[in-house]
Parts: C-alpha cells; structure tokens; sequence
C-alpha cells in the first residue's frame, strides 16, 4: 500500500501490477481488476482528504496527480491546513491499516476458504478436509493429528457447482481417541494450517456420537485453525462403560467413497 501511494502522476493499473500480494488479494491475480477494486475502495471511502483513508489516497493522486508524492504532500499542507508537513504521513499511514483491515474483511467467497469436519463414534473418530480458492497462488496445507504430521497430496479440480472456484477434499483415515484423560482434556486434536497469501476463511462441521464429547476450535495468526475433542465428565472416558457409536454417518465408513455423508457431499 505505501508503494501505491509513493508512485507519480495519477494511478494507473502499471502502478500495481508488481505487487503480488495487492493484486492477489484485490484481483485474484490479475492487475487490472485489482486497480478497479481499489478505485471502488477510494469511492467508497476515500473521496474525504480529512480522513485516514482519504489522505491515504490524495497522497497516492487520485483525483490530484502531481509528479510525486512530495508535492502532494505539499499541496495536501496547502489545501487542508495541515499545520505540519507531518500531518498527511500520519493520517495516511493510519490509513493503510484501515485500508488493510477493509480488504481482508472483504466477501468470504472471495478468499480462499476451508471446511474442517470431524466425526466421531465410539472410541474413533474422522476428519474430512475441503479445501476452496479461486484462481490464484496457493500453498499446500499441512495436517497433524495429535502433533503427527499428515501426508497430504494437494491438487485442486474445478467445483462442480461454483464456476471458477476450485476445490479438493481428504478424507483422512480413522484415528483412535485417547482415553486416559480428564474432565476437559483433549482427546484428540487436528491441526490444519493453509499458509494462503490472502487469509483463508474456516468453518468448522463437527458430528459426535456421544454428547459427552466437546468440539473446540481455535486459530492462530500463521492462518491454521485447531479443532479439538474434549471429554466433559468428572469420570475418565476409559471408566465408562464404553462411548456412544452412531449408525448413521459412520455405518458405510469402511470405503470413503460410500460414506453416507450430509447431502449435497461427494467424495472425489
């Protein structure tokens, strides 16, 4: 954003086109949709040089020019009775920060998102991974299930349904909760991490058999999302006479590609 802002002249598509993470993040890689969404935001936001925003992009030329930021800097002093030369720094920078907060709270749909579902039944229990992105750069995930890391072969294919998204989903093997535990103590605990140059969006789907089951999920600032099992009784789930099992989901789990799962699910 302070690159954008530091160009001469009016702003022109060219004065982004190198910055990757801008125009990944406003384009979907592409520069020009990029430079129309960040005209949409000085529309929406920054036609007032007063504030934060708007100094932000009277610094940058719109709707002013000039042949370098100094200038506009200067002509900001002039026009607005900024006592400092100072002043238009400060208002801009706090700008960018809004400004940043703005795009990453744009449409989910415009991010990249996942769903983490996690099933359980008796002494078991499942994840089920999907991950959706438009076309952009992406990372692959990482997957650790009770702090052991997950092989997972990432490749995305058209979504059925949603033109010019893509989509991939594990369904990962069953996994065996621990049962030596206490009230509120995880029973097992998935880890997904999706370093995307744009914050991805998590939503979580959790089925547990037995209501003395919790699902608790958490996230971290290096983009990864934690959904963990704990156990809600005072008596440790290994002295109990067993843990509820459901017939339902988990009655064809043998073969992943006859799971019954919820409608509208396919595995691929």
């Amino acid at each position: 954003m302070a690159a954008v802002m530091r160009g001469d002249g009016k702003p022109a598509v060219t004065r982004i086109s190198g910055l990757f993470y801008l125009v990944e993040a406003l384009g979907d890689g592409i520069p020009e949709r990029a430079f129309d969404e960040l005209a949409v935001l000085y529309r929406d936001h920054g036609l007032d040089p007063l504030t934060n925003v708007g100094a932000y992009f009277y610094l940058a030329g719109w709707g002013v020019g000039l042949g370098s930021v100094d200038q506009r800097r200067n002509a900001y002093v002039a026009s607005h009775y900024a006592g400092d030369v100072s002043t238009p720094w400060r208002r801009s920078e706090r700008g960018i920060d809004e400004l940043v907060t703005l795009i990453r709270d744009r449409d989910e749909h415009s991010r990249p998102w996942a769903f983490v579902s996690i099933f359980q039944s008796g002494d078991r229990f499942q994840p089920v991974l999907d991950f959706n992105m438009r076309e952009e750069s992406w990372q692959p995930p990482t997957v650790q299930i009770d702090n052991e890391l997950i092989d997972v072969d990432f490749h995305v294919h058209p979504h059925p349904t949603m033109p010019g998204v893509f989509t991939r989903r594990f369904v990962l093997p069953e996994s065996t909760l621990q049962l030596d535990v206490g009230f509120a103590e995880r029973m097992a605990v998935l880890r997904v991490g999706w370093n995307m140059p744009v914050w991805p969006v998590w939503s979580v789907f959790s089925w547990t058999a037995d209501p003395r089951i919790a699902v608790h999920m958490r996230t971290f600032r290096e983009r990864a999302v934690e959904v963990s099992l704990q156990w809600w009784r005072k008596t440790p789930p290994g002295g109990v006479e067993g843990l509820v099992s459901d017939g339902a989901i988990w009655a064809e789990r043998q073969d992943p590609n006859t799971m019954n799962l919820p409608e509208g699910w396919s595995v691929n």
